[in-house]
C-alpha cells in the first residue's frame, strides 16, 4: 500500500491549498486527482480580498499580481484598447494597479460601483494591501497552488480515480480504494467536489434546496457577437454576461435540468441558450477548451467530519457560481483545517481542536448558501422581480453606507469567528493589512504557516506566554502605543488582542494555551 500521514482526494483549489498548508508544517500528504492535468475549463475569474489575502500570508501575493497584471492586459486588448470597466476598476489614473480597496464585483449581477465606495470606510481601509492581486481565474490559481505544492514536497498523484474508502473508525487508518490500488492514512479529506465520492460512500446528509436555473460558461467563438452587450444583462428568459476576457460569456436561464447533468456542453446546447436568454440570433462557430454547465442547487453537509475523513470545498457545500463564492469558500475551508490537522498529526494540538473546524466553518458555509440564494431569487425574469431589482441597484446600492457594507461582505472580510470566552472586537475577525514600524507586515511574517504574536508593548512583556513554543509561534516585536498587540493564529484569524481589557496577559495565556497546546 501507498502509506502517507494525510490523503486529500481532489487537486483544485481547494485541496492543492490545504495540501499546501499541512506540508508547511511538516505533515505528509498524498493528492490523489482524477485528470490527468489540471483543469482549464473556465469557471471563476478572480478570487475575493479575503483570499487573496490568504495567498499574501503565505508569500503567493507576487504570483498572483503576476496574473492580474496579464488578466488586465487581455482585457484591454478585448476592447480594442478601449478602457473597460475592468480595468478602470482596478487601475489609477497612471495606469498603474490601484493600491484601494479593489471594489470587483457584484450581486445578481448588479456591479459594485468603484466611485460610490467611500474607500476612507476603516473596514475597508483595513485591506488593500492585496488590491493587485484579485484578478486571479481559477485555473491560473490551481497552476499557482500546483507549483507551490511540488516546491513543499507534497506528492501529487493524477490520473487516479477514487472509488471508495474503507476503516473509517475514530482510530483505525483510513484505506483509500482507487484505480492505482489502495492508499492508506491516518487522516482523508475530501475537496473532490460537489458529486463527491468520499461524501457519497460516507452517506452524509446533503441537505438544502433544489435548482431553479441551468447556466453555462465557455470561452466562445461567433460569427458576429456585435449584438451582445458587454456586463450583466436581465432578460425575461434569464441573465447573461459578455466579456471581459475575448469570448469569455456566462449564461443562465430558469428552465428544467437537462437529463443527463454529465454529458458534455455542445456548442448546439450553448447556443440555444444563448438565443434563449438574450433574444439575439447569434451563431457559435466553436468553443475555446470546454463548456461548463452549473445550476443553483444549493446543499450543505450536515457535518464536515466524519471520524478521521474531512468535507471540505464543494464536497462540504454547493451552490450557484455566482461570485465566485464557491471558489473562496472552499479556500477558507483549506486554511481554516490545515494548520489544526496538522496540530493534531504532530501531537500537540489543545483538546477539541479538529471539532472547531466544524463548528467554524459550518455557519460560514450555511451563510453563502443564503447570499447566493438570494441573488438568484432577484435575478429572476419577472416584472415585479425587475422593479425591485432596479431600487435595489439604482437607490440602495446608491448610499455610500449601504454599498460599502455589501461590498465588504463580498469580499469576504467580514467572517467572524467565536474564538473567545470574552470576545471583544477585533477578536475573532480576520488581520487585515497590519503594518510595522520596521516596514515589515503581518503577512510578511506568516509564511510558513505559523502563529504570529505581534507585541507593542515598550517592554516585550508578552514574549514570555510563548516561550518553549518557536517552533509554532513567531513573536514579532515592534513597540508602538498607537496600535494594540495581537495575537493572530495561522488561518490570519485574530485569537487575542489586548485592546480594551483589564487583564490582558491572562487572556493571552487563555488565547495560547486555547489554539496552540
Amino acid at each position: 500500500m501507498n502509506q502517507t500521514d494525510v490523503i486529500v482526494v481532489g487537486a483544485g483549489p481547494t485541496g492543492l491549498f490545504l495540501a499546501s498548508e499541512l506540508a508547511l508544517r511538516g505533515v505528509r500528504v498524498t493528492v490523489l486527482e482524477r485528470l490527468e492535468e489540471p483543469d482549464p475549463t473556465i469557471k471563476s475569474g478572480s478570487i475575493n480580498v479575503a483570499s487573496a489575502e490568504l495567498l499574501d500570508r503565505r508569500g503567493l501575493l507576487p504570483a498572483a499580481e503576476e496574473v492580474q497584471r496579464r488578466r488586465l492586459a487581455e482585457a484591454g486588448a478585448f476592447t480594442g484598447g478601449r478602457s473597460n470597466r475592468t480595468v478602470r476598476e482596478l487601475t489609477d489614473a497612471a495606469g498603474r494597479t490601484s493600491r484601494r480597496f479593489a471594489v470587483l464585483g457584484h450581486f445578481a449581477g448588479i456591479m459594485f460601483r468603484n466611485d460610490l465606495v467611500d474607500q476612507d470606510d476603516p473596514v475597508l481601509a483595513a485591506h488593500t494591501a492585496v488590491a493587485n492581486g484579485i484578478l486571479v481565474p481559477q485555473h491560473d490559481l490551481e497552476l499557482l497552488l500546483g507549483e507551490h505544492c511540488v516546491k513543499l514536497g507534497v506528492e501529487i498523484r493524477r490520473g487516479v480515480e477514487v472509488r471508495g474508502l474503507r476503516g473509517i473508525g475514530a482510530d483505525a487508518d483510513v484505506v483509500v480504494e482507487t484505480s492505482a490500488g489502495d492508499f492508506t492514512a491516518g487522516w482523508v479529506v475530501a475537496a473532490d467536489g460537489g458529486r463527491s465520492v468520499i461524501r457519497k460512500r460516507l452517506g452524509v446528509d446533503f441537505v438544502g434546496t433544489g435548482p431553479e436555473l441551468v447556466g453555462y460558461q465557455a470561452i466562445a467563438e461567433f460569427e458576429d457577437a456585435s449584438e451582445l452587450r458587454r456586463g450583466w444583462n436581465w432578460t425575461p428568459r434569464g441573465i447573461y454576461t459578455y466579456g471581459p476576457m475575448p469570448g469569455r460569456v456566462l449564461v443562465a436561464r430558469f428552465a428544467p435540468q437537462p437529463e443527463d447533468k454529465n454529458a458534455p456542453v455542445t456548442v448546439e446546447e450553448l447556443q440555444s441558450a444563448m438565443r434563449d436568454v438574450t433574444g439575439i440570433p447569434v451563431t457559435i462557430t466553436g468553443l475555446r477548451g470546454r463548456a461548463t454547465r452549473w445550476s443553483d442547487n444549493a446543499r450543505q453537509a450536515r457535518a464536515y467530519r466524519h471520524g478521521r475523513v474531512f468535507l471540505a470545498g464543494d464536497a462540504a457545500h454547493v451552490h450557484s457560481p455566482f461570485s465566485a463564492q464557491g471558489l473562496n469558500l472552499g479556500l477558507g475551508d483549506a486554511v481554516n483545517l490545515g494548520w489544526k490537522l496538522a496540530a493534531t498529526i504532530q501531537g500537540h494540538a489543545p483538546p477539541g481542536l479538529l471539532d472547531t473546524y466544524h463548528s467554524e466553518r459550518h455557519p460560514i458555509g450555511a451563510w453563502v448558501l443564503d447570499w447566493t440564494r438570494a441573488q438568484v431569487a432577484l435575478m429572476r425574469g419577472d416584472e415585479r422581480t425587475a422593479q425591485l431589482r432596479k431600487v435595489v441597484g439604482d437607490e440602495l446600492f446608491a448610499v455610500p453606507g449601504a454599498i460599502n457594507r455589501m461590498v465588504a461582505l463580498s469580499s469576504g472580510i467580514l467572517q467572524r469567528y467565536d474564538v473567545a470566552d470574552d470576545t471583544i472586537a477585533p477578536v475573532g475577525s480576520i488581520a487585515g493589512d497590519v503594518e510595522f514600524t520596521s516596514g515589515t507586515r503581518l503577512a510578511d511574517h506568516a509564511h510558513d504557516g505559523r502563529f504570529v504574536l505581534v507585541d507593542r508593548s515598550a517592554d516585550g512583556r508578552y514574549a514570555d506566554a510563548v516561550t518553549g513554543r518557536e517552533e509554532r509561534v513567531v513573536h514579532v516585536a515592534d513597540p508602538d502605543a498607537s496600535q494594540p498587540s495581537l495575537f493572530v493564529r495561522p488561518d490570519g484569524i485574530i485569537a487575542w488582542a489586548d485592546a480594551s481589557t483589564d487583564h490582558p496577559r491572562k487572556l493571552l495565556d487563555t488565547a495560547v494555551r486555547r489554539w496552540v497546546g
